[in-house]
């Protein structure tokens, strides 16, 4: 879900991402990438080798718009012409300045492709751009112990980090320490899509 309010860090799982204008989403990311701060944890070994999606199409997000803007840079990759504008119209929520998790789900679910969300690891983004699929992930960009979840899509990957598609910028560069951080934060949530029909049951 995408909100217009910050949310403490006490509560419940987080399965939204929040309705921040996308300048200041891009302000919260370059701070996170440059943290000196952001250490992979105790005992984690990035996978091997590198891998990067060819041919991801770059939607910059507008104001609120991170999941459909992200949703559309996957659907397009599949050659499924889905804009943005179309996303939005049809899981933005104005009560709420955003848009459910799962409705994002249920939209790429709804054009016939397989929708899989699971709690996700280093390994399974290797895995599945391995596979040249694009993981959606959900992070938490908040500093401070205030929650900013966010959206974005994954590009690639190698031994120093993650390459993303997040915000208006593409091609960011995250270290594992500081993608794990902000993933998780927003309980590691990544969604895979892939060509099929019907829909999929939660898990890789």
């Amino acid at each position: 879900m995408e909100h217009n309010r910050p949310t403490r860090a006490a509560g419940p799982p987080l399965w939204a991402a929040l309705a921040f204008p996308a300048a200041l989403a891009a302000l919260l990311l370059a701070a996170v990438a440059l943290s000196a701060c952001a250490r992979p944890p105790a005992g984690f070994a990035p996978p091997p080798g590198r891998g990067q999606v060819p041919g991801v199409p770059f939607h910059a997000q507008e104001d609120h718009q991170c999941g459909p803007a992200s949703l559309a840079m996957v659907l397009n990759h599949l050659g499924d012409p889905a804009t943005p504008q179309e996303i939005s119209r049809a899981v933005y929520r104005a009560d709420l300045r955003g848009s459910l998790s799962l409705d994002l789900v249920l939209y790429a679910r709804g054009r016939g492709h397989s929708a899989r969300f699971s709690k996700g690891a280093a390994e399974d983004i290797a895995k599945a751009v391995n596979a040249g699929i694009p993981p959606l992930v959900m992070v938490d960009e908040g500093l401070g112990g205030i929650r900013v979840p966010h959206f974005m899509v994954v590009t690639g990957y190698d031994a120093e980090g993650v390459i993303a598609n997040s915000g208006r910028r593409q091609g960011v560069r995250l270290s594992w320490g500081a993608f794990l951080s902000v993933w998780e934060g927003a309980a590691r949530w990544m969604l895979l899509v892939t060509p099929g029909q019907g829909a999929a049951k939660e898990g890789m």
